[in-house]
């Protein structure tokens, strides 16, 4: 590791050259740097710049003074500016990092919260893995990520997602901003509804309306955290039913149809086809066969 004297010093890591000092943010994916450097980042520093790191798949050590440290998937490390660091990915790690300038919290006439003064004034990195904020905080990444790469780059999106992002690094009684303020979407109450109405409500506008969303925002939000869309969702639990009541039940294909809310048994089985790549009869007909004698 490289004496404190030699440490590097980047604006963003390997580039020396137009670095900003003041209201400045960035966000790109583990992916866009590490992946044509090894997987390997030097041991450096970032004179203005604080970080976020965040792991979503794979994992990989932290090089810091004192050692090492592992993060894991759903893994969040913040970084201040001056603080010696370095990373060494499993290769295809994929995850986000956000690079700001200290001030870019206040610009605009906001007051920084009692998590961002917290991280603003730690030393050294900071490490965790919040097992119950992992989603939440892909979301929150994919978000700003999505938003940066529009070009638009609205500082009105931006700042309330870092400024919830430190806040589960840094919790605390009396922050300025609560987990409950995030434009997210629960996926409990997601999954809540698609199994009160799978039966009934296929496509995404029900849904969309019961939780104040629009349809697209909705989609967007059960991509990022189920990699499928609301009515793909709907689908396969719809057929993730059919198959029960196939497979353990003495219904017919017909009645299944029926059951499930189709008016037409022959538009389930097409459906079903389409979904499974076989018949309804046909499935029945194999669980059947493999089934104990």
């Amino acid at each position: 590791m490289p004496s404190p004297a030699s440490l590097p010093s980047y604006h963003l890591y390997g580039e020396t050259e137009g670095a900003a000092e003041f209201d400045f943010f960035h966000i790109e994916t583990i992916r866009a740097r590490s992946r044509a450097l090894g997987w390997q980042l030097e041991p450096h520093a970032h004179a203005h710049l604080a970080q976020v790191l965040h792991i979503t798949r794979g994992g990989g050590r932290l090089v810091e003074e004192g050692g090492e440290r592992e993060i894991r998937p759903g893994g969040l490390c913040f970084t201040p500016p001056h603080t010696l660091h370095g990373w060494s990915f499993q290769p295809d790690t994929e995850g986000y990092v956000v690079s700001f300038t200290p001030d870019y919290l206040v610009s605009g006439g906001t007051t920084r919260s009692e998590a961002e003064q917290r991280a603003l004034t730690s030393s050294g990195n900071t490490l965790i893995h919040p097992e119950a904020d992992g989603a939440r905080l892909g979301f929150y990444c994919a978000e700003m990520a999505a938003e940066f790469d529009t070009g638009r780059r609205r500082r009105a999106l931006f700042r309330p997602l870092v400024a919830l992002t430190l806040l589960v690094l840094f919790p605390g009684e009396g922050a300025a901003v609560a987990p409950d303020a995030a434009p997210g979407f629960s996926l409990f109450r997601f999954r809540q509804l698609v199994e009160e109405r799978y039966r009934q409500d296929w496509n995404a506008e029900p849904y969309a309306e019961a939780m104040g969303l629009t349809v697209q925002r909705l989609n967007r939000y059960c991509r990022l955290f189920i990699g499928r869309t609301a009515p793909q969702a709907v689908r396969e639990r719809l057929i993730i039913e059919a198959r029960r009541l196939l497979a353990f039940s003495g219904l017919s294909v017909s009645q299944v149809a029926y059951e499930l809310g189709f008016e037409d048994p022959a538009y389930f089985s097409r459906v079903f086809r389409k979904e499974t790549g076989e018949a309804p009869a046909d499935f029945r007909a194999r669980h059947r066969d493999d089934g104990p004698a």
